[in-house]
């Protein structure tokens, strides 16, 4: 029946309707940024229930990872703010699943750990994000999928080697 919807709105491409210029539709930009802002969305959407967010679940993942871990390397590593996060250690302190210690090595720093709460939402909280983005490429045969994934990794990898130089 959704299918039945979704072919019938599609035009003469097999792509769904759509209003955006093919000027617009052409640009590595407004396509990345698009497919990013939706999987967001989704993502809140399914950890809603747990009062978190895509980037609560980076954080958590890049802390488990790493092991303790000092706050501003998680945020460089996530390209996230400074400010932002302190905002967003201070929501996962307040749920419980992360805290902060003296850091041996630079006292004007703390490290970050997972709290026991923490280690224990993680795997569900990861399957969930893992849904989300099966769902989002569900459309595409596994091989696309699979080069997807290499040509964003090897154009992040690139860029994020550019940008410490």
């Amino acid at each position: 029946m959704l299918k039945d919807k979704l072919l019938k709105k599609q035009g003469k491409t097999g792509l769904p309707a759509h209003n955006v210029p093919p000027f617009i539709l052409d640009r590595v930009g407004f396509l990345l940024n698009r497919a990013a802002q939706r999987i967001r969305e989704v993502t809140e959407e399914a950890l809603k229930d747990h009062q978190l967010i895509g980037k609560h679940l980076g954080i958590l993942t890049m802390i488990h990872e790493k092991g303790s871990i000092p706050q501003h390397e998680v945020g460089g590593c996530m390209s996230i703010d400074r400010t932002t996060m302190v905002d967003m250690i201070d929501d996962l302190e307040k749920k419980g699943l992360v805290e902060r210690r003296e850091n041996p090595s630079d006292r004007r720093a703390y490290a970050l750990a997972l709290t026991a709460k923490g280690k224990e939402i993680l795997p569900k909280i990861q399957k969930i994000g893992l849904e989300v983005e099966r769902q989002f490429l569900s459309h595409l045969p596994a091989k696309d999928q699979k080069e997807l994934v290499r040509i964003l990794q090897k154009l992040v990898l690139f860029h994020l080697s550019q940008t410490k130089s």
